[in-house]
């Protein structure tokens, strides 16, 4: 290839180059390419480098062998291009030279290419290691020279252990760089690379004791070339002044003070109040999804940083660690302590504060406020959860007056309402959202008042001071509205696609479990399902993301949504997977039981020939079949019910239509009995065990022949 015209790329005008230069490093011994770079100096300048500076173990190990052999690597010009584009150039060139095949000894792919072969022209290992033993019969070169032969395999074979042992050692490192810069990221997961690092340390071990074996051997081969006589010296006798020396020496290693251990800041000997601290406000950071109220103190051993977590699962270790390794790019605070949700007492009137130092933030200690009460000197604000406002935090000062404001229920109550303030008059919407505001927001304030009450009579605030006091104002209980009026409410909170009808869903079923929806239990049918499963997915529609299919399950973004056309209920279903939907709390029919078939779950087929889920009492009860229990037992009642009416309301829970000693002998070996999935049974069969003492037979189903 052509040297090009210009040999320093985008050096004419001087300043800032404008073009820089991609060229290849090539073997002059076979042509083959071996380095891809770029470059805005001299192409030569570029190569001494190379050679003087090798960038990897692997160009490391080439240029030696070159040099061994006399030679020095072959730069080539590849092409110029513009200064600004020759990283995306070098790394398309990289892939190009990969694609065709030339084993490149840029990083990290010299971890593949670098493999040691045997040096051109050397001969074979193991066809000379038995013939070159020194005294092995009398060669025509004699001994002397098959003993520099033998060295010289020995240094080649001594190059190559070095050369594997430094490869398993940079990928160890690799590994361990890889897992602490996860670490410091906050990946938690990346622990699960200690499996992967023990392995490589195990093969650097093994390839360090290769390389020291073939060392030893060549050490003691090279020995070989002197006379015996020359290699037994006589050991030499100190004199007077080196004894002394080492005399000297002993003495004062023996004197020399042991290195004192860190001791954490928080946990340091001191004097209280000897430097006021100051207050420097306040501030709101962010850190794996959870929101922190800073507070900042200038103390005598620095900046004091306290968090406040805002939500629950934000006093973690692991969340604590990763805030405060975002406080040292913000606020660069010397010591950061962590005042949790709840108070514990540790002893006297000191309770636990974890802190995390900024000298080695990958540990926590454990501290109390007895500590941080002395690095203050004054008493150390503590916020109940339920009354950590961020607006009221920010607003504190040490010496300023308490704040009084209402509690944080746990359900953020916004989108409840704004739903309210949406609704058109008459709906009956409100009517169900007005009292469930009310009685989360009372729950929140019976929370918080205890805990402040508990606090202020059985902990003294020598220490700790509580800045917030609860305002329990609160408007009339509204009334509840009927069940109808309910129910009406939330089939159209059911019914919505928005994220705020959605949350008022979401709340009704953290408050009391939904137990006003129009839909029952929540089910899980499995994917190898029988007959009765696949008939009733075949009349599904698709059908939008609605509320009730939100609450199905968490991520829906994978799931399929259909919709029974007969009932509205949602049915969530992803190929080979289970199928999630809802029971109904009784049936929308006029007809009466013909069939009730067990098929994964309890099926109902009226005398127009549809097929229902089985209606399912909720409270936790489900109906089932094969055992002595509460779920035959709810079968039982459902069998007796629909056989009266097959629209009954099986929620209406009767304790008398649960005793087993009351019920039929028949009906209970029916339900008590572990059938087969595709169990078929008839009305005759059913009133049959309702009054007789011994089951009735079985029929199997036989699956019809669809419809042309």
């Amino acid at each position: 290839m052509a040297k090009p015209k210009n040999p320093a790329p985008g050096s004419r005008g001087g300043g800032q180059p404008q073009t820089g230069a991609l060229y290849s490093l090539s073997d002059p011994r076979d042509g083959t390419v071996r380095y891809v770079g770029q470059t805005t100096n001299h192409l030569q300048l570029r190569l001494s480098q190379h050679i003087n500076n090798p960038t990897n173990p692997g160009m490391r190990m080439w240029i030696n062998g070159l040099t061994a052999d006399a030679q020095v690597p072959r730069i080539d010009l590849l092409r110029e291009v513009p200064a600004a584009d020759l990283d995306e150039a070098e790394h398309a060139e990289i892939l190009a030279h990969l694609g065709a095949g030339h084993p490149l000894l840029n990083h990290p792919y010299y971890l593949a290419h670098s493999a040691v072969d045997q040096a051109p022209g050397q001969p074979s290992h193991r066809a000379t290691v038995g013939s070159s033993r020194v005294g092995s019969g009398s060669a025509p070169d004699g001994w002397r020279r098959r003993l520099k032969r033998r060295l010289k395999e020995l240094k080649h074979r001594e190059a190559q252990a070095l050369h594997r042992w430094i490869l398993a050692e940079e990928q160890r490192r690799l590994a361990e760089d890889v897992q602490r810069s996860e670490v410091k990221a906050g990946h938690f997961d990346a622990y699960t690379l200690t499996a992967t690092i023990k392995r490589l340390v195990a093969d650097s071990e093994e390839a360090r004791r290769r390389y020291l074996a073939v060392r030893k051997t060549r050490k003691r081969t090279a020995r070989l070339r002197r006379p015996g006589w020359v290699r037994r010296r006589r050991k030499k006798v100190p004199s007077r002044l080196g004894l002394g020396l080492r005399r000297l020496k002993l003495i004062l290693r023996s004197k020399t003070p042991p290195v004192a251990p860190y001791v954490p800041t928080l946990l340091r000997d001191r004097q209280p109040f000897q430097y006021p601290a100051k207050y420097e406000g306040g501030q709101l950071i962010t850190s794996w999804g959870v929101e922190y109220f800073v507070g900042a103190w200038d103390t005598a051993q620095g900046r004091l940083c306290i968090i406040y977590p805002l939500a629950w699962r934000g006093g973690r270790i692991g969340y604590i660690v990763s805030t405060a390794r975002d406080l040292a790019d913000t606020l660069k605070p010397t010591v950061t302590a962590v005042l949790r949700s709840s108070l514990e007492r540790v002893g006297g009137d000191n309770f636990p504060v974890v802190a995390v130092d900024a000298d080695y933030p990958e540990d926590t200690y454990e501290t109390d406020t007895a500590h941080l009460y002395d690095l203050l000197g004054h008493k150390v604000p503590w916020w109940p959860m339920e009354m950590r406002r961020p607006e009221y935090m920010m607003r504190w000062r040490p010496d300023g007056p308490s704040a009084a404001y209402a509690a944080i229920p746990t359900t953020d109550l916004d989108p409840l309402r704004r739903v309210v303030d949406a609704e058109s008059p008459g709906s009956p919407v409100p009517c169900v959202l007005h009292p469930l505001i009310w009685k989360l927001q009372k729950n929140a304030n019976d929370g918080a008042g205890w805990e402040l009450d508990e606090a202020r009579e059985e902990y003294s605030e020598e220490r700790v001071i509580i800045p917030v006091t609860l305002d329990r104002h609160q408007s009339d209980e509204p009334k509840d509205p009927t069940t109808a009026v309910a129910r009406e409410a939330w089939s159209r909170l059911l019914a919505r696609t928005d994220t705020d009808a959605l949350a008022c869903c979401r709340a009704a079923r953290q408050w009391n479990g939904g137990a006003d929806f129009p839909l029952g239990y929540a089910l899980t049918l499995p994917s190898n399902h029988g007959f009765a499963v696949t008939e009733w997915l075949e009349r599904l529609t698709p059908s939008a993301p609605t509320a009730a299919a939100l609450l199905l399950v968490d991520d829906i973004e994978t799931e399929i949504i259909f919709r029974d056309p007969l009932t509205d209920i949602p049915v969530i279903q992803e190929p080979g997977r289970d199928i999630h939907t809802y029971a109904p709390r009784r049936l929308e029919t006029t007809g009466v039981l013909a069939e009730l078939i067990l098929d994964s779950t309890v099926w109902i087929r009226t005398d127009d020939g549809i097929l229902h889920i089985a209606p399912q009492p909720g409270g936790g009860q489900v109906v089932t079949w094969g055992y002595s229990g509460g779920g035959p037992g709810c079968l039982m009642v459902l069998i007796q019910r629909m056989l009266l009416n097959a629209a009954s309301d099986v929620d209406v829970r009767n304790d008398a239509d649960y005793d087993w000693r009351s019920a039929p002998s028949g009906l209970k070996e029916l339900v008590s009995t572990s059938w087969p999935n595709g169990t078929v049974f008839t009305r005759a069969e059913l009133e049959e065990a309702c009054v007789r003492d011994d089951p009735p037979g079985v029929l199997r189903y036989r699956p019809r022949r669809p419809r042309a």
